[in-house]
């Protein structure tokens, strides 16, 4: 249904999108809980602060987009990969999915500025790749050294 959403193939209230993105992470809280208790690191891509930031962006309330997120496991960090709306448009796919349109883009990139707190790391987008690189590899290290001296988890938007 999500993947059916994104190619513009069905239509579904802002809500309702919303929550079923909500639910999916919420399917995956034992898994990813047990697999970071017995040592494994995971890298996830586009968590909950891309669901609140896209939904934000439609025009849905930012505490209401935060509000199903609750409780979910929180990132040790969050890389955000910070270039203009513009410049993404640049590059090659641009405006193959729903939400690649450069005002809705900008709103977008507005909300994760605004969501940002003290675990997120930003890096240029634009800087060469091998750049983005190293600083993601050095970054990760870091994140993964921090988690082995028994760093515990945190959840989501509620009271740490």
């Amino acid at each position: 249904m999500i993947s059916s959403y994104l190619a513009n193939n069905a239509q579904l209230d802002d809500r309702a999108i919303h929550l079923l993105f909500s639910a999916n992470r919420w399917e995956k809280r034992s898994l990813m809980e047990a697999k970071l208790k017995s040592g494994t690191s995971l890298i996830v891509d586009r968590y909950s602060y891309s669901g609140v930031a896209f939904s934000a962006a439609k025009g849905l309330a930012i505490e209401w987009c935060k509000a199903p997120e609750e409780g979910l496991i929180a990132p040790d960090m969050v890389v955000y990969l910070d270039i203009l709306p513009e410049r993404a448009a640049e590059r090659g796919g641009y405006g193959n999915e729903r939400y690649e349109q450069l005002e809705f883009q900008r709103k977008v990139s507005d909300n994760y500025h605004d969501l940002s707190d003290s675990t997120w790391k930003i890096i240029d987008a634009c800087l060469p790749e091998e750049d983005i690189q190293t600083q993601l590899r050095s970054l990760a290290l870091e994140s993964i050294a921090g988690c082995r001296s028994g760093k515990p988890l945190s959840t989501l938007w509620l009271p740490k």
